[in-house]
């Protein structure tokens, strides 16, 4: 079973676009045309951010990239997540994005006693982080999930 990378991040403010998580494809579109045509002159990098937040049934999907302070021009939607705890999992891309899914699973179950996952207003949410290691669908592409945690005391 793969360890996790325990990191801890700062508040997130994500400027980027909101749907459907069963369209995640046409979200990215969406963003990328935005993200030519619209200066975000406050990014932190170009590395892209993928949350997806359960809620009642349904999944709701923000992508986009990081921001200094949340205003933007008003084509983008600023999510905000609040300082964490991360069990930060690579996924090798040729292997499928559901490759890891399994093993996260089985962490979290078996690191129960320690972690629980945390929510964000009473939703589980977890982040995909794309940065100079993803190369699209190549063979050696490389991302990251982020499941938010918080120990037990």
């Amino acid at each position: 079973m793969q360890q996790p990378k325990i990191i801890k991040k700062e508040e997130l403010l994500i400027a980027g676009v909101t749907g459907d998580g069963s369209k995640t494809r046409e979200i990215w579109e969406e963003f990328e045309k935005l993200y030519k045509t619209i200066c975000l002159k406050n990014k932190v990098s170009d590395y892209g951010y993928e949350v997806r937040i359960d809620k009642e049934n349904q999944c709701i999907c923000h992508v986009g990239v990081c921001v200094s302070e949340s205003e933007v021009d008003s084509a983008f939607t600023v999510l905000k997540l609040p300082a964490s705890t991360y069990a930060a999992f690579e996924v090798h891309v040729a292997r499928g994005y559901d490759s890891e899914n399994a093993a996260m699973d089985a962490w979290l179950e078996a690191n129960k006693e320690r972690y629980k996952e945390r929510r964000i207003d009473g939703h589980l949410y977890v982040v995909e982080y794309y940065d100079e290691r993803f190369h699209g669908d190549s063979e050696d592409s490389i991302m990251e999930i982020w499941v938010p945690v918080e120990e037990i005391q």
